[in-house]
C-alpha cells in the first residue's frame, strides 16, 4: 500500500494538497528505509497539532521512547533526517511538559524549557546533513521561536522566526504553508510582547 500510495493522489485546482505530498514522501520514506520510520505515531500527532491532547505522563513515556530509539539505532540505520526529525519531537515534547506544569512549580518547568532548547539545537545540528525533511529545520527554529517566546525574549524568538523563513527561500519542503501559517501568528505575539515593552 506504501509503495503505491502515490496512485491515489488527487489534485485541486491542478495542485495536489500539502498533506497528501506529506504522506506520499513518507510512504517512499517508509519504503526505501525498509519497512522504517521513527515513530510515525508520534510524528503524525505532532504534525497535526495533536500534543494538546497528551498529559504529562504520556508525554514523558513518548519523550523516553524517543530517546531510546535515538541512543540505541546506529548511525547506519538512522539517517540524518530522522535524527533531526528524533530531536525536534523530543524537544516539542519538552516544551509541551512545560506548558502542562503548574506555574507553582517554576523550577521544573525551567528545567523542561532547557531541556527543550538542547534537544531542538540538537536537530538544527543537522541542517547541512538532511537531505529530503527539510521542514525538520523550518519547524525547529519555530519551535525554538515560541520556546524564546515563551521566555519573554523577544530578541532571539524574532531571529528564530527569521531562520524559519530563510530555509522557505533556499528550498520547497513538506507542509510548508501550514508552518508559514503558525509563524505568522507567533509574530504577531512576538510584537506584542516587544509593544509591551516599549
Amino acid at each position: 500500500i506504501n509503495a503505491e500510495y502515490g496512485e491515489y493522489q488527487i489534485r485541486i485546482a491542478g495542485k495536489r494538497l500539502q498533506v497528501e505530498k506529506y504522506c506520499v514522501r513518507k510512504a517512499r520514506s517508509y519504503h526505501n528505509q525498509n519497512n522504517f520510520l521513527f515513530y510515525p505515531a508520534i510524528e503524525a500527532m505532532f504534525v497535526w497539532g495533536m500534543f494538546v491532547l497528551l498529559d504529562k505522563q504520556m508525554t514523558k513515556t513518548f519523550i523516553s521512547q524517543c530517546q531510546e530509539r535515538l541512543e540505541l539505532i546506529t548511525d547506519h540505520q538512522l539517517s540524518p533526517d530522522d535524527k533531526g526529525l528524533g530531536h525536534l519531537m523530543v524537544g516539542a515534547l519538552w516544551k509541551h511538559c512545560y506548558l502542562l506544569e503548574s506555574t507553582e512549580v517554576q523550577e521544573e518547568r525551567e528545567m523542561f524549557l532547557e531541556k527543550s532548547e538542547e534537544s531542538l539545537k540538537k536537530s538544527l545540528s543537522f541542517e547541512k546533513q538532511i537531505k529530503k525533511d527539510h521542514f525538520v529545520i523550518a519547524w525547529s527554529n519555530y519551535e525554538l521561536a515560541e520556546l524564546y517566546w515563551l521566555k519573554k525574549d523577544d530578541k532571539q524568538a524574532s531571529e528564530r522566526l527569521k531562520a524559519c523563513k530563510k530555509v522557505s527561500s533556499k528550498v520547497k519542503y513538506s507542509l510548508e504553508s501550514r508552518i508559514m501559517f503558525k509563524v505568522h501568528n507567533l509574530q504577531e505575539r512576538v510584537k506584542e510582547l516587544q509593544n509591551g515593552r516599549s
